[in-house]
């Protein structure tokens, strides 16, 4: 299996490295050597600041002189700004970074600065800590991490996309032009010179970099308007660019012109993707949004950058504030990313950025406890223990599981969840159900259609997604990237899914055979309804003795009432039962003439509860009876006699007629459907002569 790791994962590690990059940004800057003096650009001017005020005001080009017992040396007050970037040929940069080492050698010991006016000013070596830090300096940082951490974002989720490829290049460039600035502006008076000759080289590079990979992003996306090596050829060209300006192979003055030539092909891109996409309107919404603000942060940065350059005026503003256009120009290609389509991603991507963020901010946080804590001795350290053991350790990952983690469904939960799906009203319920079960279980990034089924759970993709079968109505389901998009599936997720899909599928046995009951009670009802009541109802359409009729719709009332009695799922004793049926009985018989002997039995009858079916098919049968001896018997008597044994119940009916020579047939059709009726309940019909007349035995189960 190839080693797979999901976007939220690779999105994590991504942040991490940003972190730990970070940390040795500020490990370097923190050993830088101070002296408590700054030399700081304001205006035209240039002002010394010891002990947070200013002690002095330049020109520029004002010298200053160091003395100490490693020697002396002068330097112009504009040299000293910690952003200033040596130009002219490379024997200019060279003795310019080599005098670095030499200040910072004059600086290692107490030395004097002498202003020009006479004036001096004490220096000596002091520990340098984080809040001595510029606010430029915290700004590039934060730059730095937070472009790269959306380059790395992008290029997770989209890896094989040009597009993304060039804005994670972009972002990279930003990246290393950010952190390196912040190295080279984090110094006092002096540095080592290679270490700042570097970090120039890297921030002329980067920056380069990162404004041809914002022109090859709009190369490559919506439209590929040029082949992708053309556009990679480009980025080199633009590296080897930066590297030959940072080594002073070629003037400053040609690093700004290669910015603003990039920003022009950058217009003419978004100009020539306008007018392609003129067919496409979602194309076309995502160039309007993010190409009118990029322009307005690419711009504004053009400006801040270049023309104080170009037309000899004095800087706008630190490096730091660069922090607003960059953050604006990357923040909307972001924005685009999720609301305008620009890479056509869908919303879950925003879930796995806000993962990474977590995570490197719980890092960042944890970074702080530790350096907030400052373990001096053992009441410290016993103290420190128990803030961290009872207070922030408790409160992180009550946070943590909040933000990121979901806990596991309980076999109870799980199967009420379960049961709830299988027994929604509509097969769309069942499926909308069935997904956000799937949710709940392993929040994944997506949930789409596989295209063909598959037999059992299984992993694809070497983990980067899970195929479900087909079940509840639904097609066979590609679940990507668990634990939204921080998880790969392995096999304990194939055996949960196989454990979900046995008991969902037991589920939808019950509710296949709870809808065949529901089915089977309908036709019941409709039957009842049909051979009972409506066939009363007919007869005594045709009958003209009124006594006749009453009889009848008395006759069908009774059969509404014991439907309705079994639709709302009620159980009869069975001694109520035989005494309604036994009162029905005499008057039915009483209104014929024909006298009933129905004496009560000698002993009371079992205390038994009888259900619908039960109840309803024992009444009918004797109603028959009853109905066949009244029609056909020309009986002047019936004897009727009940009897209960182990798990059974009958009734005896027996008349004096003359039935068994007269002309109703043995089977007529009215009896033959009372058998069938007692044998869907495991009951019998028996019929034999009873010398005069008939008998019938009913014989009922009780259950």
């Amino acid at each position: 299996m190839m080693f797979v790791r999901s976007p939220g994962a690779l999105l994590v590690m991504v942040a991490h490295a940003c972190a730990a990059v970070l940390a040795l940004v500020l490990f370097a800057a923190l050993r830088m050597p101070s002296v408590g003096v700054g030399f700081v650009a304001s205006g035209a001017q240039i002002e010394v600041v010891a002990d947070n005020r200013a002690v002095a005001r330049l020109d520029a080009a004002a010298a200053v002189d160091f003395r100490s017992a490693a020697g002396a040396m002068r330097q112009s007050a504009g040299e000293l700004v910690p952003d200033h970037s040596p130009d002219g040929p490379p024997a200019t940069i060279t003795a310019w970074f080599t005098a670095r080492d030499r200040l910072m050698a004059i600086t290692a010991v107490p030395a004097t600065l002498t202003f020009p006016d006479g004036r001096t000013l004490a220096l000596a070596p002091q520990p340098r800590a984080w809040r001595d830090l510029s606010p430029d300096v915290w700004m590039l940082l934060v730059q730095g991490s937070v472009i790269a951490l959306l380059g790395g974002w992008l290029a997770t989720l989209r890896p094989r996309d040009w597009g993304a490829r060039m804005f994670l290049v972009s972002c990279l460039g930003l990246a290393a032009a950010s952190l390196s600035g912040a190295l080279y502006d984090a110094r006092s008076l002096a540095a080592d010179g290679a270490l700042l000759r570097a970090m120039q080289v890297v921030n002329f590079t980067g920056s380069i970099v990162s404004a041809a990979g914002l022109l090859a992003l709009y190369v490559c996306q919506p439209r590929q308007l040029v082949p992708p090596r053309f556009a990679v050829a480009g980025i080199g060209v633009a590296a080897a660019w930066g590297i030959a300006v940072g080594l002073g192979w070629l003037p400053l003055a040609s690093f700004y012109a290669a910015l603003l030539v990039c920003v022009i092909g950058f217009v003419a891109a978004l100009v020539v993707q306008w007018r392609m996409s003129s067919s496409d309107p979602g194309a076309r919404a995502a160039l309007r949004w993010v190409g009118v603000v990029s322009l307005v942060g690419t711009g504004q940065l053009s400006i801040a950058m270049a023309v104080p350059h170009f037309f000899d005026l004095p800087s706008l503003g630190g490096d730091g504030t660069t922090i607003v256009p960059l953050l604006i120009v990357y923040g909307s290609i972001a924005f685009g990313i999720g609301s305008n389509r620009l890479f056509d991603l869908d919303r879950w991507t925003y879930r796995v950025i806000l993962g990474a963020l977590a995570a490197l901010g719980f890092l960042l946080v944890d970074a702080a406890i530790v350096a907030v804590l400052n373990v001096d001795g053992p009441v410290a350290f016993a103290l420190a223990m128990l803030v961290v053991g009872y207070l922030y350790l408790p409160l992180r990952t009550l946070l943590w599981h909040r933000i990121i983690g979901r806990p596991p469904l309980k076999q109870s939960e799980l199967f009420q969840i379960a049961t709830e799906v299988a027994f929604a009203a509509t097969p769309g319920d069942r499926r909308e159900g069935w997904r956000a079960l799937l949710r709940q279980l392993f929040d994944p990034l997506a949930i789409t259609a596989h295209g063909r089924d598959v037999a059992v759970p299984t992993v694809i993709d070497g983990g980067a997604a899970l195929v479900i079968p087909a079940t509840t109505d639904e097609v066979a389901l590609r679940l990507g990237f668990r634990a939204g998009g921080r998880r790969v599936f392995g096999q304990a997720q194939v055996a949960m899914a196989r454990e979900v899909l046995a008991l969902m599928r037991r589920a939808e046995a019950a509710r296949a055979e709870y809808g065949r009951g529901v089915d089977a009670e309908r036709q019941r009802i409709a039957r009842d309804l049909h051979d009972d009541v409506c066939a009363l109802l007919l007869t005594s359409l045709h009958r003209s003795d009124v006594a006749a009729v009453r009889s009848d719709v008395r006759g069908a009332m009774a059969e509404i009432r014991t439907v309705i009695s079994g639709l709302t799922g009620e159980r009869l004793p069975l001694d109520q039962v035989i005494a309604d049926l036994r009162f029905e009985t005499a008057g039915r018989l009483a209104a014929a003439g024909i006298a009933l002997d129905w004496p009560l039995p000698d002993v009371p009858l079992a205390t038994c509860l009888l259900d619908y079916r039960v109840y309803k098919t024992l009444i009918a049968s004797h109603r028959e009876v009853i109905s066949n001896v009244i029609k056909h018997a020309c009986a002047s008597r019936v004897t009727v006699s009940v009897a209960a044994t182990d798990g059974a119940f009958g009734i005896d009916v027996a008349d004096n007629g003359n039935a068994v020579n007269g002309p109703i047939p043995s089977r007529g059709h009215g009896l033959a459907n009372l058998e069938r009726r007692l044998a869907e309940i495991g009951g019998e019909l028996a019929m034999s002569p009873a010398r005069p007349g008939r008998r019938v035995d009913i014989v009922v189960p009780l259950y």
